[in-house]
């Protein structure tokens, strides 16, 4: 229970200092009964985190008891405190306020009896702490060791695979002509994902197919969300569309699909497919009755297409594969050892004290690779010390007999069971979403902050934290990573299928969350302090049992609603008036979303018409952070959006603003004092009538006033000419993506000075001109430059106006010539070049020789137009 009783801990301070800091306007409060209870629920938070980090076998008997009566005194706290607010914004009259009044002080001195015998509990188990910490036996592993040490970042381990990989690789590029289907089957954590995305990456693969494509199918799969993954990837080779964030990118995609029917998307990724030499991954295959349903729409022309997936079952396996499937089996106890050392130690050699303790906890893995990794992460934090190893080994000893899937499970919970107390939510949050399914870092860093799992920091700001805490995960090999951005940034996640199990097991166990199905006729009927629920969608989503839904509606003390199941979550909002959490595909009108008082965090789809109004009632969402409305029209925001204090993330469609808010249309002087703290804005320009034909009645020199901005991206649609007098930039940018902005490349110096730019786009003539030579002196810090659809030929680059430059674009432009300049970036490591043209494509070889003789790392060329990820 010590997840389920901190995070409602922490949740209960939150509550209580957004209303005594910024409440809502024309509330009553007592304000000094509600800072004598949040005292209270501060030290309850280090009483949690002082006991988390007691030994495991030094802590007092019967702390669940504890934690569990202090999970629902807090419950029951947070629920009557935010009805009493709710109710009084809601109030019609003073006469019904004043009822409200009433009620709450009958009720509230109950809760405070409850919390107050809550902590005379507490002070007792703090008085056997204090007796523990002086008898702490030597068999215990300290919790503060396992925070002490910071584990390197690392790539996934290929230790092992060897022999693997040169057997399926011979496969894939074996000389039989026809389409060949491959299978590798093994126990879950075993390592197939590992092996196919190593075999799927290398160099070899990636020359020999023009068309590479991954899609992960589960045990709950859709035939429809299959068919749209791989026409996405299919449509970006042959450049009918554009990669960048393909997270975001294929949210658009799907939304654009929509009207398609499964047999027209099929038949589409067909012809795509139809003549070319694919490899197709599909990772995590429990049936052959997916691949019966996609079959047809990968064609055999002989050209020794490939498709291989990865399967926990025999049966699965030797039904789809060509030949014989590819086992995997377990590592020996060598290659145990060997990645056991390289998750733990990062290179550096095993102190000689631990190697026998060491060797024993990696045989107790039983040659299991995702074991050895977890297990590696959590010692890689400890300090290394014998009595801390001793106390893993001692664990791990206990759990030999017992079957494969709850061994591992057993094994793995023993990291789990030593995160930081902090942590833990957040881990066990994970469970809110589907299995394989691939979280967007941004959105999970935005609904941990909501849901008051991250605590402040001064002069932080939550996302730095919540970043921290991420990091602090994947550290740990408790989550994967699966896209990065431009200089490496975490774009998407994932969790492995038997984390997953153990983090949805946990979190089941403690009461931290609800996972729901829409059929599942084996729902339990209680949703009594249900805090979360995760709706999951399924092949059979149009089958659901009334019952289930009838259920959630009774769950009125929920915050959190996670719906990846459509059609569903309008029928359960209503009913969930203390909502903080509304995370859904489905559609809401203006009007729905205005009844959710109480909500921090909105996520939907607009069922809005052209010109849509939200009217001046949204400032009564006193405590909304984000807003979200995706697939909206042209929506009408209300000048008392500025009264939003709270508010963080913002973002629709269209947004048409009105006064006063229509001066940030024009970005008048004014503006930047109104939004100092913003660090990321998106703004799009097109010629107003209103406003005359000349940019600079926009005003976006104010631009360079906003201190705090960090990310720009600017969309300019202007038939007239522009000046760098028209633009001004802070010099607080780190990234910055021009379109349209037509300006010549004797204009650079505005964008060149920047200090801190680190990330540049420009596309669309963004600037132009045949020339451009840079100066020296600029761009001191560039790491990423992009340059697309734009008339440059020559470009006159130079090593010393790019000294920073690790990766550089160039799309849709016909150039000469590379600059041979670039041979001499000590710092650059890629080229890529998009649908490009060289006049003179020797260049590209003079510059890899070039390269060489001046004893430099070769970098990498890349023509994605010829395939995903092709290299040369």
């Amino acid at each position: 229970m010590a997840a389920t009783a901190y995070a409602a801990v922490v949740s209960l301070r939150r509550v209580l200092e957004d209303i005594l800091h910024h409440p809502p306007q024309g509330i009553l409060l007592d304000t000094q009964l509600f800072q004598s209870l949040l005292e209270k629920i501060i030290s309850f938070q280090h009483f949690l985190e002082d006991f988390d980090a007691l030994p495991m076998t030094s802590k007092p008997e019967a702390e669940d008891g504890v934690e569990g009566q202090l999970a629902k005194a807090c419950y029951a706290a947070e629920d009557i405190i935010e009805s009493f607010v709710l109710d009084q914004i809601l109030a019609p009259s003073k006469v019904q306020v004043e009822r409200i009044l009433t009620c709450f002080v009958q009720d509230f001195p109950k809760v405070m009896q409850d919390v107050d015998s809550v902590e005379k509990k507490v002070v007792e188990v703090k008085g056997k702490m204090g007796v523990m910490k002086d008898q702490q036996p030597v068999s215990s592993l300290p919790a503060d060791g396992l925070s002490g040490r910071l584990a390197p970042t690392a790539n996934d381990t290929t230790t092992g695979l060897d022999s693997h990989l040169f057997r399926l690789k011979e496969r894939l590029v074996g000389d039989e002509p026809k389409l060949q289907l491959v299978s590798i089957v093994g126990m879950g954590g075993i390592g197939k994902t590992t092996l196919a995305r190593t075999v799927y990456d290398d160099l070899l693969i990636v020359e020999k197919f023009e068309i590479r494509a991954w899609v992960t199918i589960s045990q709950e799969y859709d035939t429809r969300e299959i068919l749209l993954a791989l026409l996405h990837v299919t449509e970006i080779v042959f450049g009918k569309r554009k990669q960048e964030d393909s997270v975001t990118n294929f949210v658009k995609f799907v939304e654009g699909m929509s009207k398609h029917s499964d047999e027209q998307l099929g038949e589409q990724l067909r012809k795509n497919l139809y003549g070319r030499k694919y490899l197709i991954v599909m990772d995590d295959m429990w049936s052959t009755k997916v691949w019966n349903e996609v079959r047809k729409y990968f064609p055999d022309t002989s050209n020794q297409s490939r498709v291989m997936i990865t399967t926990r079952l025999s049966n699965v396996a030797v039904d789809f594969d060509s030949e014989a499937p590819h086992e995997m089996d377990f590592l020996d106890e060598d290659k145990s050892w060997n990645l056991f050392c390289e998750k733990v130690f990062r290179g550096e050699p095993c102190p000689p004290e631990l190697e026998e303790i060491g060797k024993q906890i990696a045989k107790s893995c039983k040659g299991l690779p995702l074991a050895l990794v977890v297990i590696g992460g959590l010692l890689a934090k400890s300090q290394r010390t014998i009595v801390q190893w001793k106390y893993v080994a001692e664990n791990l000893v206990s759990v030999i007999n017992l079957g494969n899937h709850e061994q591992c499970l057993k094994i793995l919970s023993l990291s789990y069971s030593h995160l930081p107390i902090h942590l833990k939510p957040c881990f066990l949050y994970l469970a809110i979403f589907p299995e394989d399914f691939e979280i967007h870092i941004s959105r999970l860093i935005e609904l941990w902050i909501t849901e008051g799992f991250v605590n402040p920091v001064a002069h932080r700001s939550l996302e730095d934290i919540a970043a921290e805490y991420l990091k602090e995960l994947i550290d740990r090999n408790l989550l994967i990573v699966r896209q990065r951005g431009t200089l490496g940034k975490m774009k998407s996640c994932i969790i492995h299928d038997l984390l997953r199990d153990l983090c949805l097991r946990e979190a089941l166990k403690d009461h931290f969350l609800c996972i729901a199905k829409v059929y599942d006729v084996h729902f339990p009927p209680n949703m009594e302090n249900k805090r979360r629920l995760g709706v999951h969608r399924s092949t059979k989503q149009y089958r659901y049992n009334p019952r289930v839904l009838n259920t959630l509606r009774s769950a009125s003390s929920s915050r959190s609603l996670v719906c990846e199941s459509e059609w569903i979550s309008p029928w359960l909002a209503p009913s969930l008036k203390l909502l903080r959490v509304l995370n859904v595909k489905d559609k809401y009108s203006p009007e729905e979303i205005l009844q959710l008082i109480n909500s921090r965090y909105l996520h939907f789809s607009g069922s809005w018409d052209v010109n849509s109004r939200l009217t001046s009632s949204i400032s009564l969402l006193w405590n909304l952070q984000t807003l979200i409305v995706r697939g909206s029209f042209k929506t009408i925001l209300p000048s008392q959006v500025w009264e939003m204090t709270q508010l963080r993330h913002l973002k629709f469609g269209m947004i048409v603003l009105s006064d006063p808010l229509r001066n940030l249309i024009m970005f008048a002087e004014e503006v930047p004092e109104r939004i100092p703290n913003i660090k990321k804005m998106k703004l799009a320009y097109a010629n107003d009538r209103r406003l005359g034909s000349k940019l600079s009645s926009y005003g976006l020199q104010n631009l360079a006033c906003l201190s705090k901005l960090e990310s720009l991206t600017l969309d300019i649609n202007w038939r007239e000419e522009m000046s760098a007098g028209d633009f001004g930039f802070p010099h607080s940018l780190k990234k910055l993506t021009l379109s349209g902005c037509g300006l010549p490349w004797k204009d650079m110096r505005i964008v060149g000075s920047l200090p801190k730019l680190e990330i540049l786009r420009l596309h669309r003539s963004a600037f132009v001109g045949r020339v451009w030579n840079p100066s020296e002196g600029e761009f001191a810090r560039l790491k990423f430059l992009k340059i697309s659809e734009t008339d440059l030929t020559y470009w006159g680059a130079e090593n010393t106006h790019f000294p920073s430059l690790e990766h550089l674009v160039l799309s849709y432009i016909d150039l000469k010539e590379l600059p041979m300049g670039l041979a001499e970036i000590h710092t650059l490591q890629l080229i890529e070049m998009e649908m490009c043209t060289l006049c003179d494509g020797a260049s590209v070889k003079q510059i890899s020789e070039e390269r060489e003789s001046l004893d430099m790392n070769i970098f990498t060329f890349k023509f994605p137009s010829m395939g995903p990820g092709t290299e040369k």
